[in-house]
């Protein structure tokens, strides 16, 4: 039993970091859960009670400080925030370059100095003096666990855009890649994301590569894992858990997990802070605009709300299914089922305080349809309106041809004792 606690421990660390610390390749975890906890006789991770962990109201969004250290593991080579909101399933990513200019009375007055100055404690303090976030939680990545998780999945196909010859014996740094596509393994693609020198724009270049790298690397994950790949999870886990140094505690990383695996890379956003590069004195730096700052942060990063009840978004995702289908409701063909055989089950998350709500009920009763019964959320709205049903049926097809809606869904892990499910959406 306590291998198998060590392993589910691991997983949960893997799973979290996977997101949040390797710059948000942390999606590419989800593929593997089902192997994962197979590995270890773990039959159930989402039937667990999530409210156990997450109690009945929390935060809805969670802040958090991803860095990769510089060799010596000084200086913050990588600095990034991101937001995983858990209203809409989404994360965004704020990229803070490393030579961003910070108000301190040390000599180096670069951003990535804070962390040899005072840990990531310090790193917080100094991006929180830019941008008008608080910072919930930090994880730490380590170039030569980087390297490691790469060389576990097989490396990165990656189009190298030039040749790129680069030596610092101080920091210990060999840059040696070609142009053109490729496959680039743990070695090379360190290299490929710790280049600097070669852009004209310096850092902002990096950052630019490294979002293109990030990106080719979760949609190859993503596939190689959806496709069976002789991945061994094993040593991916072991990987993932040796590279990350967090504050995120193991009761933390069961409450989120879930969100994490449920994210859609179209929900991904990756941004640069605004800003641009200065001399000042000998030195040159990124200087942040605040004023661009404050917007991005006011359109990306500030949630409609502070706080949700999280079984409300539980009830929501589980009801949609992962890997619901879409379909036109036109497309559908006509059904010879009465009406009155159709059990709905309404889910009110239009925020209309049930005005919407009894509208659809009226409307259902009128057709003949049975409700089987309904509830209204109270912190979370949808932004369109869902018609669900299983896979061998398609009752939801029915019901939304009866309310006018263009589209209906179906959820093939649906289990629900209603024939339908409808989310009521704030367009209704």
């Amino acid at each position: 039993m306590k291998i198998k606690n060590q392993a589910l421990r691991l997983y949960i660390k893997a799973t979290s970091w996977f997101l949040a610390v390797f710059t948000s390749i942390a999606f590419v975890f989800a593929p593997i859960l089902p192997a994962a906890l197979g590995l270890w006789g773990i039959d159930s991770f989402f039937g667990m009670d999530m409210t156990y962990f997450t109690g009945t109201k929390e935060q809805s969004y969670l802040n958090i400080l991803l860095m990769g250290l510089d060799k010596d593991e000084t200086r913050s080579d990588v600095m990034m925030v991101a937001q995983l909101n858990m209203i809409n399933n989404s994360v965004n990513i704020l990229q803070i370059p490393r030579d961003t200019y910070i108000q301190t009375k040390r000599y180096d007055k670069k951003i990535n100095s804070a962390y040899g100055a005072g840990g990531p404690e310090s790193s917080i303090d100094a991006i929180e003096s830019i941008v008008d976030l608080d910072i919930d939680k930090y994880a730490i990545v380590t170039t030569s666990g980087f390297r490691d998780v790469i060389d576990v999945v097989g490396g990165v196909y990656y189009d190298v855009p030039q040749d790129m010859n680069y030596d610092d014996d101080y920091q210990d740094l060999h840059i040696h890649l070609k142009k053109g596509y490729q496959l680039l393994d743990g070695d090379k693609a360190e290299q490929y994301v710790r280049c600097r020198n070669i852009y004209p724009s310096g850092d902002l270049g990096r950052i630019e590569a490294q979002s293109g790298f990030i990106k080719a690397a979760m949609e190859q994950i993503i596939e190689r894992f959806t496709n069976e790949s002789d991945v061994d999870i094993e040593k991916l886990l072991t990987a993932l858990g040796d590279m990350v140094d967090t504050n995120f505690t193991l009761g933390e990383m069961l409450k989120y997990a879930p969100y994490i695996l449920s994210i859609n890379m179209d929900n991904v956003n990756i941004m640069m802070l605004d800003g641009e590069a200065q001399y000042r004195g000998n030195a040159s730096y990124f200087i942040a605009d605040k004023e661009g700052a404050k917007r991005q942060i006011q359109e990306y990063f500030t949630p409609d709300i502070s706080e949700a009840d999280l079984s409300e978004v539980q009830a929501r995702d589980n009801a949609l299914g992962k890997n619901r289908e879409e379909y036109l409701t036109s497309d559908a063909p006509e059904f010879d089922t009465p009406n009155s055989d159709v059990t709905v089950y309404i889910m009110d998350y239009s925020g209309t305080d049930g005005e919407a709500l009894e509208l659809v009920k009226q409307k259902l009763i009128e057709e003949g349809y049975k409700i089987s019964a309904s509830i209204t959320a109270n912190t979370i709205i949808s932004d369109e309106t869902y018609c669900i049903s299983k896979t061998d049926s398609l009752f939801s097809a029915k019901v939304a041809r009866s309310l006018g809606i263009d589209k209906y869904y179906i959820n093939h892990d649906y289990s629900h004792k209603a024939d339908v499910i409808i989310i009521l959406g704030k367009e209704e």
